[in-house]
C-alpha cells in the first residue's frame, strides 16, 4: 500500500480549507492548490465574472477539468470549491485521487468567521438571516460532504491542532475497497494502519450515527475498546462499550440477549451504530444484535483478527450459533463501514494468526491464477498485506454478484461443510482456521475421488497450509480419529445449513480457481476424505 500523495480538503466557505490547507502542506513540505484561485488564473477573471459572463455550467466544467489534471500531480494538498464535490462525479474522481477531508464548522461559527457583509460578497449567501441561510446551504451540501472519506469539525480547535489531526490521516497508508449493497448502496472497507485511531474522523458527521456502541469481548476489551472510545470522543461522539464473553462458546442467542439489555439500558436508539471491534465471534454476533435490536441499527465493523478481516466482516452475514447448529440463526445485515488496522494485528496469538491465513489460502485457491500464486508463497511469518488484499477482492466480487448465497458465494464456503462438522464434532476444541484447513484438504481428496482433479493439487494444497503451520492431518493436532470419530464427524454435517433440497453440497475443485457445487458426494464418499487426514 503506497502512501497518499495527494489530499484534498472540501466544505463549506469559511470551514478553514485555505488557511489549514496551506498549513498541512507545509507541514508535509507538499505544495498547495486552491481549485477557485486555480480556475480565475487560468481564465483570467475572478468567480462572479465567470458566473456573469459565461454561467455556471461553464465553471463546473472548469472545476471538473481541473479535477482531471489533478491526477498527473503528486504531494499536493487540495483546496477545493465550496461546491464542487456536491457534482458525484466530482466527489467520486477526487475520492479515486486520494485522501479527502470534509471540514466542518457550526453555522454560528461559519457566520461569525465569514462577518456581516458575507452576502454581498457571496451571491448565494444572500435571502435573509446570514446563518439560518447557511444552515440551509449546509443542509442541502450534506449528504455530500458526509460522502467523503472523513470529517473534521474545525468549530473550536486551534489550526494547530487541527493541521496535526489532519496530517495524521493524511500520512495514513489505507487501501480503499468499495463494495456496492444489493439495496443500491455501498460501503467502504478500509485496510491500512492507524485505522482505530482514526474511527471518530471516518464516523463523524455521517447522517446515521450519532453515537455508538462498542461491542467487544474479554479479550480484545482491555487491548483497544478505550482507545476506540477516545476516537469517537476527539470527533464529537459519545460512546459506551459493552462486553461479551470471547470464545465461539459465547456465540449463542442468551448471550444476543444480555447485549439487547445492555443496549436498552443505555437508552439506545436508531441513531446509535453498532461498532463490532474484535474477531469473526464478536463480528457474528454484534452484527446479529445490530440486524434485530429496534429492527435494524447501523453497523460497523472493525476485525481485530486476520481471520475476520479475510472473511466474515466484509459480505453482511452475521449470525449464530445453537444447540442444533453452527451459525443457523441469522441474517444479512451489512455494514456501513468495515475498519480493517492492520496495527491490532500485533496482538493475535500465533495461532489465530495461522487461522486467519487459512481463509486467506482458501480465497487464492479459490481465485487461482496470481492470488494463488502468492498464497503458496506464505510463510509464518512472511507479510500478508498483498494476499489479505486478494482474499478481500475476491470477497467483494463475489457478494456483489451473490449477496444472498444462491450461486457463486457458496463457493466461499470451500472447506467449511467439513469444517464445521469437525469443529462441533470437537466442541470447538479444533479452531476455526484449523477446521478449514482440515475441510479443503478433505474438499481436495473428494474432488480427487470423484474425478475432478489430481493428486498434485492435493500435494501443493498440504504442503502451503503446513508453511504456515496449519494442519492436514487430525495428528498434526494431537487427534486419533478412526471409523466411530469420521462417522460421528458425518453425523454433525446433518444440520449444516447449506444443504438442498435435503443433499448436502459441497464444494470442490477442478483445480485452483476452477470451483463448483455439488451434491454428488454421498456419505461413503464423505467419510473415506474425513478418513484419509
Amino acid at each position: 500500500m503506497a502512501r497518499t500523495t495527494r489530499i484534498f480538503l472540501a466544505g463549506f466557505m469559511g470551514t478553514g480549507k485555505s488557511t489549514l490547507g496551506r498549513m498541512l502542506a507545509n507541514a508535509l513540505s507538499y505544495s498547495f492548490l486552491d481549485t477557485d484561485q486555480e480556475i480565475e488564473r487560468a481564465a483570467g477573471m475572478s468567480i462572479p465574472e465567470i458566473f456573469q459572463q459565461h454561467g455556471e455550467a461553464d465553471f463546473r466544467t472548469r472545476e471538473a477539468a481541473l479535477i482531471g489534471e489533478l491526477q498527473h500531480r503528486s504531494k499536493i494538498v487540495v483546496s477545493t470549491g465550496g461546491g464542487m464535490v456536491v457534482n458525484p462525479s466530482n466527489r467520486a474522481a477526487i475520492k479515486a485521487q486520494g485522501v479527502c477531508v470534509a471540514l466542518s464548522a457550526t453555522p454560528a461559527t461559519l457566520a461569525k468567521r465569514l462577518g456581516p457583509d458575507a452576502a454581498e460578497r457571496r451571491p448565494m449567501l444572500r435571502g435573509g438571516d446570514l446563518q439560518t441561510r447557511i444552515a440551509q446551504l449546509l443542509a442541502e451540501r450534506s449528504s455530500a460532504y458526509r460522502d467523503l472519506h472523513y470529517l473534521v469539525d474545525t468549530s473550536e480547535d486551534s489550526p494547530e491542532i487541527l493541521t496535526q489531526r489532519l496530517a495524521r490521516l493524511a500520512l495514513s497508508e489505507h487501501e480503499r475497497l468499495t463494495v456496492r449493497t444489493p439495496d443500491g448502496g455501498a460501503y467502504d472497507i478500509v485496510l491500512g494502519r492507524g485505522g482505530l485511531d482514526q474511527l471518530g474522523a471516518m464516523l463523524s458527521g455521517r447522517g446515521w450515527a450519532q453515537r455508538a456502541a462498542i461491542i467487544t469481548d474479554g479479550n480484545v476489551g482491555p487491548l483497544y475498546a478505550e482507545r476506540a472510545l477516545r476516537a469517537l470522543r476527539e470527533a464529537g461522539l459519545d460512546g459506551f462499550v459493552a462486553s461479551m464473553p470471547a470464545g465461539e462458546e459465547a456465540k449463542h442467542l442468551a448471550t444476543v440477549e444480555a447485549l439487547y439489555g445492555a443496549l436498552a439500558r443505555e437508552g439506545v436508539d436508531r441513531q446509535t451504530a453498532v461498532i463490532a471491534l474484535g474477531g469473526g465471534v464478536v463480528g457474528d454476533t454484534a452484527g446479529f444484535v445490530a440486524a434485530t435490536y429496534l429492527r435494524g441499527l447501523p453497523f460497523v465493523q472493525v476485525p481485530t483478527s486476520l481471520l475476520a478481516m479475510a472473511d466474515s466482516s466484509i459480505g453482511g452475514k452475521v449470525g449464530v450459533d445453537t444447540p442444533f447448529g453452527k451459525n443457523l440463526v441469522g441474517a444479512f445485515k451489512q455494514p456501513e463501514l468495515v475498519v480493517a488496522d492492520l496495527n491490532l494485528l500485533q496482538t493475535l496469538p500465533p495461532v489465530e494468526r495461522q487461522c486467519g491465513l487459512a481463509e486467506i489460502i482458501k480465497a487464492g485457491l479459490i481465485d487461482g491464477g496470481e492470488a494463488w500464486t502468492r498464497a503458496q508463497a506464505l510463510g509464518e511469518r512472511s507479510p500478508v498485506t498483498e494476499s489479505l488484499l486478494d482474499a478481500m477482492r475476491l470477497k467483494r466480487r463475489i457478494v456483489e454478484e451473490d449477496p444472498y448465497e444462491r450461486d457463486k458465494r457458496a463457493w466461499l464456503n470451500l472447506g467449511h461443510t467439513f469444517g464445521h462438522a469437525i469443529e462441533t464434532w470437537s466442541e470447538f476444541g479444533v479452531k476455526h482456521g484449523q477446521a478449514v484447513a482440515l475441510g479443503m484438504v478433505a474438499a481436495v481428496r473428494a474432488s480427487i475421488t470423484l474425478g475432478l482433479c489430481g493428486a498434485a493439487l492435493d500435494t501443493a494444497l498440504r504442503e502451503t497450509l503446513s508453511r504456515v503451520g496449519l494442519p492436514t492431518r487430525f495428528s498434526d493436532l494431537g487427534l486419533t480419529v478412526g471409523p466411530s470419530e469420521v462417522e460421528a464427524i458425518w453425523r454433525r454435517m446433518g444440520s449444516d445449513k447449506k444443504r438442498k433440497g435435503g443433499a448436502l453440497r459441497f464444494v470442490l475443485l477442478r483445480g485452483p480457481g476452477d470451483c463448483l457445487v455439488s451434491d454428488a458426494l454421498d456419505s461413503a464418499g464423505a467419510q473415506a476424505a474425513l478418513a484419509a487426514l
